[in-house]
């Protein structure tokens, strides 16, 4: 007997008991358990019971991972796995001589296949290390899935704040997921990257004839969100012009497309957020006080990486198998020792996307190694690393190519020994090394 419990985010939407010893998983629907996303094959894989217990088949053109490792041919399930068919999570669980199995699904930012409303409980939050498409298993983001979750249920209008990369689309993404609309579609708009003149009639929508160019008559983003959500990202960049006429929509529920002098009502909700200090934009007189309150209804702080350092070793593995998917590649590379402590410890000025893009960049540069090293992170981390550099590693600039030279040579061009005596990380010294252009003599060990 298997049960299969399918989640919405972290919620249960649907649980089927199966009394069978074959199960098939894919997208089309004569499976026995259906993923509705296009990344999911038709079939995407067979679960069989065998003499030694259950294993899977992967019939998928993407592959599937067992516990992060690639299923090659037939694979014996262990008593307890996770099993990444992308985007989703699976939880398989043996749970003893009754041949139970029980399936947990994560849908992370999929609609679910159940018809029934989902039914959710702040105390049914796992602490787990995936919600909704975020990553972390810190206090900070423990909280904030929490709040996600509470806010999800709800139509409040909500206000996002954080740092440049820290990932205010993803957890907009998941407000929509956690809520009744999650069908519906989903719009994120970048107010920044509209020119001041066109942005009315980018979220509002025109008349023909409304402008010169105007051949036709247009929906504006707003309206093509009907039923939806749409994610207005820095939105502290919005002219008065247009602040004005989107109070008039949070307060009405109701738009008027530019060129035109009727209003008609859409069904959306509001999601916004800023980097930006609102508190002083509207002191300044640059931001509409009575918008301000409007669009913070609830608000929601998305903590930096440097505040959440303990969470880095989850995004490197998140992010390595993704890079690793995306490029082809049979098998992730392993993150070194000394690397993980470079990235764990570095403030990540532009966060998460930051991170990403810093190994990203170190896969590229090595695509045929099975390990990433420290030096292949400083080709791109060293700019910003000098920028912030401890006191001893600026003793050590103040030394220059002499001091570190005659320490490397005292220890046969130990680098472990050098960064120990030198107070600093093995990083440093081979950052140093490459900058005055030191190379070992042959035969000599360099760490």
């Amino acid at each position: 007997m298997i049960e299969l419990r399918i989640y919405l985010g972290e919620a249960t939407v649907q649980k089927t008991v199966f009394s069978k010893n074959k199960i098939t998983i894919g997208r089309s629907e004569d499976n026995d358990l259906i993923l509705p996303n296009p990344h999911v094959s038709r079939l995407e894989a067979i679960l069989e019971q065998t003499d030694e217990g259950y294993t899977l088949t992967d019939k998928s053109r993407n592959g599937i991972l067992i516990d992060h490792h690639r299923v090659e041919g037939p694979t014996k399930l262990p008593p307890c796995c996770r099993i990444s068919i992308y985007p989703f999570e699976i939880q398989y669980v043996f749970l003893g001589d009754d041949e139970t199995i029980t399936i947990s699904t994560t849908l992370k930012n999929v609609p679910s296949a159940s018809s029934s409303t989902p039914t959710r409980s702040p105390k049914d939050l796992p602490q787990s290390t995936h919600f909704a498409g975020l990553v972390g298993e810190s206090q900070s983001m423990l909280k904030l899935y929490q709040l996600i979750q509470n806010v999800g249920d709800s139509p409040v209008t909500v206000l996002i704040r954080g740092e440049h990369g820290t990932g205010k689309e993803l957890v907009a993404r998941a407000i929509h997921v956690m809520n009744t609309r999650y069908n519906k579609v989903f719009i994120p708009v970048n107010c920044a990257a509209i020119p001041i003149d066109l942005i009315e009639s980018e979220l509002f929508g025109y008349e023909k004839g409304a402008f010169t160019g105007a051949q036709s008559s247009k929906k504006g983003k707003i309206e093509e969100a009907e039923g939806g959500t749409i994610f207005l990202d820095e939105v502290g960049e919005l002219s008065l012009n247009a602040q004005a006429k989107l109070l008039r929509f949070l307060q009405n529920k109701t738009i008027m497309r530019v060129g035109s002098a009727r209003e008609f009502p859409v069904d959306v909700r509001i999601v916004a957020a800023t980097n930006r200090d609102l508190e002083q934009a509207v002191s300044q007189q640059d931001f509409r006080p009575d918008l301000y309150y409007r669009i913070r209804v609830v608000q929601l702080e998305i903590p930096p990486l440097r505040e959440r350092n303990e969470d880095v070793p989850i995004l490197v593995t998140h992010f390595v198998k993704k890079i690793a998917t995306d490029l082809g590649m049979p098998h992730p590379p392993i993150v070194s020792k000394e690397a993980m402590e470079r990235l764990t410890t570095a403030s990540w000025p532009g966060n998460v996307r930051q991170l990403e893009n810093t190994l990203y960049s170190a896969i590229i540069r090595a695509p045929h190694s099975p390990v990433i090293e420290e030096t292949t992170l400083l080709d791109d981390m060293a700019s910003w690393l000098q920028a912030e550099a401890k006191p001893e590693e600026a003793l050590l600039d103040t030394m220059g190519k002499q001091a570190l030279l005659q320490v490397l040579t005292q220890h046969q061009w130990d680098t472990s020994k050098a960064a120990e005596i030198l107070k600093v990380s093995r990083g440093t010294i081979y950052y140093k090394m490459k900058k005055y252009r030191l190379e070992a003599p042959r035969g000599l060990r360099r760490g």
